[in-house]
């Protein structure tokens, strides 16, 4: 392999560690910026872990679907209207703010906050399956500081 390929090689397994484990992307610089994510995940037996989170502007929250229905994250109080970067599994809904798709057992949503302010959510299995009685809703927050 000649010297002009290895920095190319050094570089595609770099890119593809960090997709494969976005947890050590998780936090670093960037061009002076902190770039934070932080992961939620929703269960069906013990609900949000962490249910609430603490961070700065430009943080990204993943949720992680462990759940075994569908479920969708809605915002009640504040709502987010703006986000950075491209939201994942979050669409714009009636009313001009942010709401989540229907996210799929082992799926994920994510959406990055830019505005300070506490965000108040709730997950609940989504509307298009028929409610079990161990269905649950979740309560949990985002605290933009």
């Amino acid at each position: 392999m000649g010297s002009k390929q290895l920095p190319i090689l050094a570089g595609l397994v770099i890119i593809v560690t960090l997709l494969m484990n976005p947890l050590l992307a998780a936090e670093g610089e960037e061009g002076g910026v902190q770039l934070i994510t932080k992961v939620i995940v929703i269960t069906g037996h013990s609900g949000l872990k962490p249910p609430d989170i603490i961070s700065q502007r430009g943080t990204t929250v993943v949720w992680v679907n462990h759940s075994n229905t569908p479920q969708e994250i809605l915002f009640l109080d504040k709502k987010v209207v703006l986000a950075c970067g491209s939201p994942v599994n979050f669409i714009v809904g009636h009313d001009g703010a942010y709401e989540s798709s229907k996210v799929p057992f082992g799926g994920t949503a994510s959406l990055c906050f830019t505005e300070k302010g506490t965000y108040t959510f709730i997950v609940k299995s989504s509307k298009t399956f028929i409610q079990q009685p161990q269905d649950k809703e979740y309560r949990g927050s985002v605290t933009i500081e």
